[in-house]
C-alpha cells in the first residue's frame, strides 16, 4: 500500500515538473535597474513605470513619470539672495509654489537620453538619463541669455518710468521678471551701469516702488445737495509721488455705494494724469459713504494672467488705494401748514409736528426763514363729516401736501390723501382721531415716499 502511494507521488511530480519549468522559462527577467535604482555621479537618473491597462497609452505615461523622476533629482537650493527667498520670507509664498518653481523644467528637459526599457506581463518600465555636465552648461547658457533679456527690460522700464509712462514701465519690469522666472531660486547677479545688482530682485523692487509711489488725490470733496440734484463727480489727479509728474494711461477702478448696490467703474488717466468719476444715484442714507479709487492691477497685469508663476507673483504687487468721503447735505426746509378740524382752527398742528419729528431724524435742516429754504412744504388739511351710526360719528381727513422749489417756485412733489378716517362719540373728537391715525403712521403714509423722492 505504501509502495503504491509512493509510485503515484512520483508520477505526479514527474508530470508537473516540466510545466513549471516552462512557466519559469517564459517569464521575462527584470533588469537590475528595475530592482535597484542606479546611482551615478555623471548622470541624473529618471525611472518611470506604468501599469499596462488596456486602452491606455502606458508607454507615454511611463515616459512622463521618468521625466518627472529625473527632474526631481535636479536639486535646486533656494539662495538667500534670490527672489524666491524674498517672496517666501516676506510674502509667505506657499511651499507648493516653491516646489513648482524648482521643478518647473521637467517637461522642457533637453538632451536626456533613453537607456533601457523593460516590459513585464502587467507593467512597463523605462530608464532615461541626463548628463550632469551638459545640463549645467545648458542652464548656464540659458541663464546668461535670460539675464541679458531681463537687463534689457530693466533699462526700458526705467526709461519709461522717467517719461511718466506708468503702464509701460510696469509691463517692462514684469517682463524682465518673467524672463528670469526659471531662475528665481538662484542668485542672479549682473553688472548694470557700473554696479553689481541682483537682477530679479532689482526688477521686483522697481515695480513695487512704482506702485507704492503713486499719488492719488482729489481736487474737491464730492458734495451731494439740493442745488446739484444730489449728483456730483470726483476729479482725480494721479502723479508720481517723488516727481509730481502726471501719470498717463494708468488704469484705475472706483467704487461707491449707490441706491441699488455698489457702483463700480474703470477708466484710464488722460495725458494730464486725470480722470473724472461720475457720482450719480449715490446712497445718501449710508453714513460715511465714500469714493474708493485704486490702481486697476487686474488690467495692469492682464498680459501675464496665462503664466501661473507670474500670476502668483503679481498677487503680492498690490496697487495704491485711496478713499475720499462723499458728503451729503440734506435740504433746508420751510414748512407752511394749515390744519383744520371740520373747517375750524385746531389747538395745534399735529401733521406739521409729526413731519418735523421725522425730518429731524433724517438730519434735515429746518428753518423758519422762508428765504433760507431749499424746499417749501405746504400742508392743507381738514376733516369732513361722513356719517353717524349707533351713536358714533365718522369723519374723513383730506390732506394735500405740495413741495416746491424755494428758488424757482416750481412744484417738485405732490401727494393727496382722503382715506384717513376717524370714529368717536362726536364729530369733533372723530376729527382729532383721524389726525391721530395719520400721524401715528406718518412714515408709511407720507414721509417715506416724500423723502425717497426728494432727498
Amino acid at each position: 500500500m505504501r509502495v503504491g502511494f509512493f509510485i503515484i507521488a512520483l508520477v505526479i511530480v514527474a508530470c508537473s515538473g516540466p510545466k513549471e519549468a516552462v512557466q519559469i522559462a517564459n517569464t521575462p527577467v527584470s533588469p537590475d535597474w528595475v530592482e535597484r535604482r542606479p546611482i551615478s555621479s555623471m548622470y541624473y537618473i529618471g525611472i518611470g513605470v506604468a501599469q499596462k491597462v488596456p486602452g491606455t497609452d502606458f508607454r507615454s505615461v511611463a515616459k512622463s513619470n521618468a521625466f518627472s523622476d529625473l527632474a526631481s533629482e535636479i536639486k535646486v537650493n533656494v539662495n538667500a539672495n534670490s527672489l524666491l527667498y524674498t517672496l517666501e520670507r516676506e510674502y509667505k509664498f506657499e511651499q507648493e509654489f516653491r516646489e513648482t518653481i524648482r521643478t518647473g523644467t521637467d517637461l522642457s528637459l533637453e538632451d536626456f537620453e533613453p537607456v533601457d526599457q523593460w516590459e513585464g506581463p502587467d507593467v512597463y518600465w523605462v530608464y532615461y538619463r541626463l548628463n550632469k555636465a551638459d545640463w549645467a552648461r545648458q542652464q548656464a547658457e540659458k541663464k546668461e541669455a535670460a539675464t541679458s533679456l531681463a537687463l534689457d527690460f530693466l533699462a526700458k522700464a526705467e526709461s519709461s518710468e522717467k517719461l511718466g509712462a506708468f503702464s509701460s514701465s510696469v509691463d517692462y519690469y514684469l517682463r524682465g521678471l518673467q524672463a528670469l522666472e526659471e531662475f528665481w531660486g538662484e542668485q542672479n547677479q549682473a553688472t548694470y551701469r557700473g554696479n553689481t545688482i541682483y537682477v530679479d530682485n532689482t526688477l521686483f523692487s522697481g515695480v513695487k516702488s512704482m506702485l507704492n509711489g503713486v499719488s492719488i488725490a482729489i481736487d474737491e470733496t464730492p458734495v451731494l445737495n439740493f442745488s446739484n440734484k444730489y449728483t456730483s463727480s470726483g476729479d482725480i489727479q494721479v502723479t508720481a509721488g517723488r516727481t509730481g509728474q502726471p501719470l498717463e494711461s494708468l488704469p484705475l477702478k472706483y467704487v461707491f455705494q449707490g441706491k441699488y448696490g455698489r457702483v463700480r467703474g474703470a477708466m484710464a488717466t488722460n495725458i494730464d494724469g486725470r480722470i473724472t468719476v461720475p457720482i450719480i444715484d449715490a446712497e445718501k442714507a449710508v453714513s460715511g459713504n465714500a469714493l474708493e479709487v485704486s490702481i486697476d492691477t487686474e488690467s495692469l497685469y492682464e498680459a501675464f494672467s496665462g503664466d501661473e508663476f507670474m500670476r502668483e507673483l503679481t498677487k503680492s504687487l498690490n496697487g495704491k488705494e485711496m478713499t475720499f468721503p462723499i458728503v451729503y447735505e440734506p435740504p433746508t426746509i420751510f414748512i407752511q401748514s394749515s390744519e383744520k378740524n371740520l373747517g375750524g382752527r385746531m389747538s395745534g398742528k399735529p401733521i406739521e409736528s409729526a413731519m418735523i419729528e421725522s425730518l429731524v431724524r433724517k438730519d434735515v435742516d429746518l428753518t423758519e426763514d422762508r428765504s433760507q429754504a431749499d424746499l417749501i412744504i405746504k400742508i392743507d388739511a381738514d376733516t369732513k363729516k361722513t356719517g353717524e351710526a349707533q351713536g358714533f360719528s365718522t369723519v374723513r381727513l383730506e390732506m394735500q401736501t405740495e413741495v416746491t422749489n424755494a428758488r424757482t417756485g416750481e412744484s417738485e412733489y405732490k401727494i393727496y390723501k382722503d382715506d384717513i378716517k376717524g370714529v368717536d362719540l362726536t364729530f369733533e373728537k372723530a376729527g382729532v382721531k383721524a389726525y391721530r391715525n395719520l400721524t401715528k403712521n406718518i412714515e408709511s403714509e407720507l414721509m417715506r415716499k416724500l423723502t425717497n423722492d426728494l432727498f
